[in-house]
């Protein structure tokens, strides 16, 4: 291999670098002055795997001055391990990048700060060759740190994986448990990107409802999942953070459970969550008891249909029926009832009575309050299973 002869103030550029482990030393501590996060690192780190690599990296530029040729991605495998190291070492990224940038720097300007105007040919030829340099070293510690950083979190990943099912199956599990959980059923709606591939948009609400859960054990995907929470999490604040962390509706059943009750809890929860969707419930955290009457009717058997049934007199008259519903809703205050269907009171009593002529049930009857009510959720489950 032909020497490249690089010379600044009549010295070879070079040779400059011959000390490489003391220059290491020298850029270390200009790291621990200039970057924070260097100045919690142990001293034997500093002292050991990052002046070994900044040595390296001095020597490999050593060779490309004296010899004119950049070097190539695979001639920086050193790099490449230390930079998975870092990642390993939960050192940010953006730290171990700004330690090269701020060596390459330094190391320009002590090898040319001094050059004279009839230096400026082999100034431009090794600014360029420096410039090369941190190009290709940049790109091999940004790719071994992402590469150990998705390793990392995919053995992270498959351990909650196998966490959540082991929970949900009543299997035995090597980890540390909670006594007790909150499980959370989600579903993620879609998001309406704009002119935004649906698959793209889809992975993206996900990322973000899983960065919203942290390391909370989980098994989601585009369209929901579970997540195990500690039993006094506040469930209904988190739902609504999620959805407006994704930008989807976010619509959830929960119960809190032993964990050794997590099985029955898991199916119970996800029989909820799909009552409130058939009911086409509002986005929002849901418990067993906010959809109770419609849970337990949507098991459908023939009382469900006769209950249904009790109210068909109604359905000539398309005013009766919601006036009736809304009648209970209200607590049977005919004036509420009244003002929210911008009505006269004298018009609902009307609209009561020949709910009464119709099928003989008056809500002023406790028995009969009991069928309405039933009747109105079956009826309910009945259309949304239809």
């Amino acid at each position: 291999m032909t020497d490249h002869k690089l010379t600044v103030n009549g010295r070879p550029l070079h040779e400059q670098l011959v000390r490489a482990r003391s220059i290491a030393r020298d850029l270390v501590a200009r790291f621990v002055a200039e970057i924070p996060l260097y100045q919690s690192l142990p001293r034997e780190e500093l002292d050991g795997d990052i002046t070994r690599i900044t040595a390296t990296n001095l020597r490999i530029v050593e060779r490309m001055l004296r010899t004119g040729v950049p070097p190539t991605e695979a001639d920086l495998g050193d790099l490449a391990a230390s930079a998975a190291r870092r990642a390993a070492e939960g050192v940010p990224l953006g730290a171990v990048l700004t330690a090269y940038s701020l060596g390459v720097r330094a190391l320009w300007h002590a090898l040319l700060d001094d050059a004279r105007p009839d230096d400026l040919a082999d100034v431009l030829t090794a600014t360029d060759l420096v410039f090369r340099f941190q190009q290709t070293a940049t790109s091999v510690v940004a790719t071994a740190y992402a590469e150990e950083q998705q390793t990392i979190f995919g053995h992270e990943r498959d351990a909650r994986h196998a966490l959540v099912t082991a929970l949900l199956a009543g299997d035995p599990v090597a980890d540390r448990v909670l006594d007790r959980y909150a499980v959370v059923v989600l579903s993620l709606g879609d998001r309406p990107d704009e002119g935004v591939d649906a698959a793209i948009s889809a992975r993206r609400a996900l990322r973000r409802v899983q960065d919203e859960l942290h390391n909370a054990p989980h098994l989601l995907d585009v369209h929901g999942g579970v997540v195990l929470l500690p039993a006094d999490h506040p469930v209904p604040a988190l739902v609504e953070r999620l959805g407006a962390a994704a930008g989807v509706a976010v619509t959830a059943a929960f119960a809190v459970a032993d964990t050794a009750d997590l099985p029955s809890a898991h199916r119970q929860t996800r029989d909820v969550l799909d009552t409130a969707l058939r009911l086409g419930r509002p986005p929002g955290a849901y418990r067993l008891e906010d959809v109770l009457l419609e849970y337990q009717l949507g098991r459908t058997t023939p009382a469900t249909t006769a209950l249904a049934a009790l109210l068909d007199p109604l359905s000539d008259n398309p005013d009766l029926l919601p006036t009736l519903e809304l009648y209970l809703a209200e607590d049977l205050n005919r004036r509420r009832t009244a003002a929210r269907l911008h009505l006269h009171p004298n018009t609902v009593d009307y609209r009561l009575r020949r709910v009464v002529a119709l099928t003989g049930l008056d809500p002023a009857r406790p028995a009969d309050l009991q069928h309405i009510g039933a009747a109105l959720a079956a009826r309910r489950v009945l259309g949304a299973g239809g």
